[in-house]
């Protein structure tokens, strides 16, 4: 089984390896770009070649004179562009350089969060070791089950009141007239009507024996409420009894120093939020970041864009039709050359075209998974799942996912599935089901109806000590009860998320 810190370091590992494929493939833009660059002043060349030997004196002139000023302008907006590159990048390293400095820091926070909650965990099996052997204890226990037991079988027939009602029912409430009339609430000191309706109704009621047929109803319907005030009654028993299991915990637990070490993991815990709060500023901004350089490295800046529309306008200025039917005509063997190597250049470009496009679909899937796996990382995060109570079985499947996701296979969201259903409660000592902690949720035994205006499920105010999630966040897989024992050893791992 692998560890909360064992699992997230895995997503890390992932993360970098989607990372290195990112600046892999900006390098193989940039190179891409600049050698299109380079293939447009090819061209540039070529054709000032070609008019400096054939072309008229005054054309030579003209078009050698926008040649050299295209040339120029380009290297010089070129020059301006590898300065804006260098700005980017430096900015780009500057702010993965925090990035990483961030997550060292949260490692070593995390580790010291561990560590604490390693602590209190021994404290609390120290603790419920002791109330094994506490008969006050274990009779306070003893009552609260049994309160517990009482609750648990008011709540049941509540529920199968309601369902008895439901089918009964059916009869009167199909019936019109009976309902109207129990609707006016005939028969009873808040009837109220004049003398006609009083008339009318009197003797629709003895047309079909409405006085029996509403005795029935009431009683049908009054069962349920009846059983709904007595359930909340033994309810409210039974939390009171599970107070009183809590309060002897609790003197045990602040007796051995456990309120302290919960206050200092609780800072501990801040910490790493505020670290991990200060991560996703940082990532977000080096996505931004990234964003802004992709642009140069699909060559897409406007630097690039001036540089392409610099040297297309001067090429545009020469008739190259002309050239090239001027240069087919003469017997100039140097001229042909130069006029295959232009055709030879844009051949290249044309393949260059398409290899940049090719790329370029690359480097946006790949940072699309980075940021799909950077989200997976949060949610883990806030969950807790790195917690040191937190673990995963069958990580050899986890892995496999991961893997799947790098070739991308699966999606962010499959992997935080898979992550989800095999995310485990680690035993570190203490148990979470001890005691109090064994106990059902007497609150989550009743419906909401009967729960109107009362306190809800008793996990958040549990005794022991348990990794609350965070905003955004699933939390753990709670051990399913295996009968509330009080040596804290009948619980098993939680199944669903």
């Amino acid at each position: 089984m692998w560890t909360g810190p064992r699992a997230l370091s895995s997503i890390d590992e992932s993360l970098q390896s989607i990372r290195n494929d990112v600046v892999r493939l900006d390098n193989e833009l940039k190179q891409l770009t600049h050698r299109q660059g380079g293939l447009q002043r090819q061209r540039v060349q070529l054709l000032n070649d070609i008019a400096e030997v054939r072309l008229s004196a005054l054309d030579v002139g003209e078009i050698k004179a926008n040649f050299r000023s295209a040339d120029q302008q380009a290297l010089d907006i070129l020059s301006q562009r590898d300065l804006a590159i260098t700005d980017i990048d430096a900015r780009v390293s500057q702010c993965h350089q925090a990035v990483q400095a961030a997550e060292s820091r949260r490692h070593d926070l995390l580790e010291a969060v561990n560590k604490k909650s390693q602590a209190l965990a021994d404290i609390e099996a120290a603790v419920q070791s002791e109330l094994q052997g506490d008969s006050v204890y274990q009779a306070q226990l003893s009552q609260a089950r049994q309160a517990e037991s009482i609750a648990q079988q008011a709540a049941h027939k509540v529920a199968q009141a309601r369902t008895d009602m439901a089918e009964k029912a059916e009869p009167y409430q199909a019936d019109k007239l009976f309902m109207y009339l129990w609707e006016r609430h005939f028969g009873t000191p808040d009837y109220s009507a004049n003398l006609f309706a009083r008339f009318m109704d009197s003797w629709v009621a003895r047309l079909i024996g409405f006085e029996p047929a509403r005795v029935d109803y009431w009683n049908l319907t009054a069962i349920p409420e009846r059983l709904l005030a007595h359930a909340n009654g033994v309810k409210e028993a039974a939390e009171i009894e599970f107070e009183a299991v809590q309060a002897i915990e609790k003197q045990h637990l602040d007796a051995a120093g456990a309120e302290q070490v919960e206050v200092q993991l609780q800072a501990l815990r801040t910490s790493v939020d505020e670290q991990d709060d200060e991560i996703e500023t940082l990532e977000s901004d080096l996505n931004a970041l990234i964003s802004q350089r992709d642009a140069f490295v699909t060559g897409a800046d406007e630097y690039m864009q001036r540089c392409f529309a610099t040297l297309r306008d001067a090429m545009e200025q020469a008739d190259l039709a002309s050239v090239n039917s001027y240069v087919r005509e003469t017997s100039s063997s140097v001229d042909d050359v130069r006029l295959d190597e232009i055709h030879r250049v844009d051949r290249q470009l044309s393949e260059l075209k398409s290899d940049l496009e090719d790329v370029r679909a690359m480097h946006e899937r790949r940072l699309d998974k980075l940021k799909e796996l950077e989200k997976v990382r949060r949610d883990f995060k806030n969950s807790r799942f790195d917690d040191v109570r937190s673990g995963f079985d069958n990580e050899a499947l986890i892995a496999t996912v991961l893997g799947q996701f790098i070739q991308g296979l699966v999606s962010g969201s499959d992997v935080w599935r898979v992550i989800q259903r095999h995310q485990r409660y680690r035993d570190i000592g203490a148990s979470p089901d001890f005691g109090s902690g064994g106990l059902g949720q007497i609150g989550d035994i009743l419906s909401d109806e009967l729960l109107r205006g009362s306190r809800r499920s008793r996990r958040s105010r549990s005794t022991w000590h348990w990794p609350k999630p965070r905003r955004g966040g699933g939390g753990f897989n709670f051990p399913s009860r295996g009968g509330g024992s009080g040596d804290g050893g009948g619980f098993t791992t939680g199944g669903g998320f």
